[in-house]
């Protein structure tokens, strides 16, 4: 069954990327946008999608996700579980509520607290994103080819289907995962690289010979180091919320980090040989 009234909470890169998308496929649709800024809410005003404005109505007050069968949280996960308790009075009966953020066990248990029985949340994660934070940033497609992870709770397996559906409409790839296995596979494959990438343009653009050193940046660092520009607040909230995970992560990286430290110390070409070979092989059969 097609939502009817969609609620986005959050009008950033995500949120309203997201409501570009839902414009575009479901024209009916109506589509509440409710974010904190006058701002943010004016530049929501102007985005349009095949011509029509995107949004049906613009709000500053959480109230207005009353009457949606849809509700999407799209901000930093720390703040998607206070919303939850804040919105829980007004979302109606019979609502699905999803979120976008990255990781899914605290925001699911304080789902299971917060909202009644007669609301279904499905916790959502789209592999999807930029460096570049902001509501001006939003475009449609962003979430083509992604996949797009959805944790259902309890009760809540109808209401994952229907989100697989939209999820698919919009040109994303639906995932049903358990959240704890989610978080432990994103610190894994994107917290991980997150803080690795914060560490090393840190480690780079901080040394005392930062500003001579810039001179010989190409490609390599850049690439290797664009996500640590990514907003600073939604990171923060990640690695709060997955810790135990990215711990167990990065001592399992410093671990690797010492392995080269020792080869080259030591001067083993066998052993810098290995690494950089098993390295090259792994990287080139993700291209496959």
């Amino acid at each position: 069954m097609t939502f009817t009234h969609c609620s986005i909470v959050g009008l950033g890169l995500l949120g309203g990327s997201l409501a570009i998308d839902l414009r575009h496929h479901f024209p009916q649709m109506t589509l509440t946008g409710v974010a904190r800024r006058r701002k943010t809410l004016e530049e929501a005003a102007a985005l349009h999608s095949d011509g029509a404005p995107v949004f049906t109505h613009l709000s500053q007050e959480p109230g207005a996700v009353a009457g949606a069968d849809l509700v999407i949280l799209c901000t930093p996960v720390q703040t998607v579980m206070q919303q939850l308790a804040d919105l829980a009075p007004c979302i109606a009966p019979g609502a699905v509520v999803t979120d976008v953020g990255s990781t899914k066990r605290m925001v699911m248990n304080a789902a299971a607290t917060a909202l009644p029985a007669e609301v279904f949340f499905v916790g959502g994660h789209p592999m999807a994103g930029s460096d570049r934070a902001g509501l001006l940033h939003a475009r449609a497609g962003l979430y083509r080819g992604a996949t797009w992870a959805l944790c259902a709770s309890a009760g809540a397996e109808a209401a994952a289907e229907r989100l697989s559906g939209l999820v698919e409409t919009i040109g994303a790839r639906p995932l049903r995962i358990d959240a704890d296995l989610h978080d432990r596979l994103v610190a894994l494959t994107s917290h991980l690289p997150h803080v690795v990438a914060c560490a090393l343009a840190a480690q780079v653009l901080g040394d005392p010979q930062g500003e001579l050193a810039r001179a010989f940046i190409a490609g390599g660092f850049r690439d290797t180091t664009r996500i640590a520009a990514a907003n600073t607040a939604m990171w923060r909230d990640i690695c709060l919320t997955n810790r135990d995970n990215i711990v167990r992560e990065l001592t399992g990286m410093i671990a690797a980090l010492e392995s080269w430290r020792d080869a080259l110390r030591n001067g083993d070409v066998p052993h810098l040989d290995a690494l950089l070979t098993r390295a090259h092989t792994l990287r080139e059969d993700l291209n496959r």
